[in-house]
């Protein structure tokens, strides 16, 4: 991985914002001097229907540091952040939302855990208040504990997508392949030194959300489905313990049986062969379970490993050295 070209980007996918994007400009054009000697601003426009892509090339002359790329049809927020990373060149990136309830302002809490030692390779913002409807705060909240059981986040992290990511993250992060990403996920996968730091939440400065209710859990639901193994597990348990329990209730039904206290012909033969089956059926699923699990380890394309920092001599262009150069990622050995 060669020197990172500039020292911050900044990754914003865009949708549906025509109203959104001039004054987020301007405060990005305020803000970023203040925060570092050279930076960049990457636009992703997620194919929007209106002429949000029509507004942000009208405003572009005047921003310099800014690029700005169109998809060529709608593919979802976390696409089009991913098009944005693999398009950025900075020591550090940053990802926000467009619609400026992520303030420009609120960068710096984001790069100062960044700069200190010893670095998390992410930094979340996590908004102690929100200016959301009580059914998105209460959604939010619901979806922010599924991730947290699903990715296995640690205590006291809170994620979010306003977020600084280090340069090593983000090339691990590219390195995944898998058609169905959850950015949360992937960063739980490269590493575990990651912590939250609040931030203040603005209200949208127009337009509406895209995000309803449904539409929040139906995205939660695919990110776990997708990127964790968590239902999988969950099935292998319950088989697990459903079998067990069925073992238990034999032995209680048979030891009725021989102090004669059940009289029901048949009873028996029932009580006994339904749990066991049951048991038995669920046990099976587990298994196949686990055999999916595995299955899906290998079919993502995670990479095996992720170097955090090398010194001495640098490897030879051939062999395992040259992936590691290829990877270009840092992480805690956990990918």
């Amino acid at each position: 991985m060669g020197t990172p070209a500039v020292e911050l980007s900044v990754v914003v996918p865009v949708y549906r914002s025509r109203d959104c994007v001039p004054e987020l400009l301007r405060r990005l054009a305020a803000q970023l001097p203040l925060l570092c000697g050279t930076y960049e601003l990457i636009l992703v426009d997620d194919d929007s229907p209106d002429d949000t892509w029509e507004v942000i090339r009208r405003e572009l002359p005047a921003y310099p540091f800014c690029r700005a790329l169109r998809l060529m049809r709608n593919r979802g927020q976390i696409a089009a952040t991913l098009c944005g990373l693999a398009q950025s060149r900075g020591a550090i990136v940053v990802t926000m939302d467009d619609d400026l309830q992520h303030p420009p302002e609120q960068i710096a809490a984001l790069l100062r855990p960044l700069r200190e030692g010893p670095a998390p390779d992410c930094v979340f913002g996590h908004f102690p208040e929100r200016h959301h409807r009580l059914y998105r705060r209460l959604g939010s909240r619901a979806v922010r504990a599924l991730h947290a059981l699903a990715f296995g986040l640690p205590k006291g992290v809170q994620p979010s997508s306003f977020r600084a990511l280090s340069r090593p993250l983000v090339e691990a992060i590219l390195e995944h392949p898998t058609r169905t990403p959850s950015l949360t996920s992937l960063i739980c996968q490269t590493t575990r030194r990651m912590v939250s730091v609040p931030v203040a939440h603005a209200a949208r400065h127009a337009g509406r959300s895209n995000y309803t209710l449904a539409r929040q859990f139906r995205l939660a639901f695919d990110n776990i489905c997708g990127s964790s193994t968590l239902p999988l597990k969950a099935v292998s348990v319950c088989g697990l313990v459903l079998c067990a329990g069925s073992f238990l209730h034999i032995a209680v039904v048979l030891w009725r049986y021989c102090n004669d206290r059940i009289s029901v012909p048949g009873w028996t033969t029932l009580a006994v062969l339904q749990p066991f089956l049951a048991g038995v059926t669920l046990l099976a699923l587990g298994v196949f379970g686990e055999y999916m699990i595995r299955i899906l380890r290998e079919v993502r394309g995670a990479p095996r490993f992720v170097v955090r920092e090398q010194t001495g001599p640098p490897c030879s262009g051939s062999g395992a050295g040259a992936g590691l150069e290829r990877a270009g990622s840092t992480g805690d050995g956990e990918g």
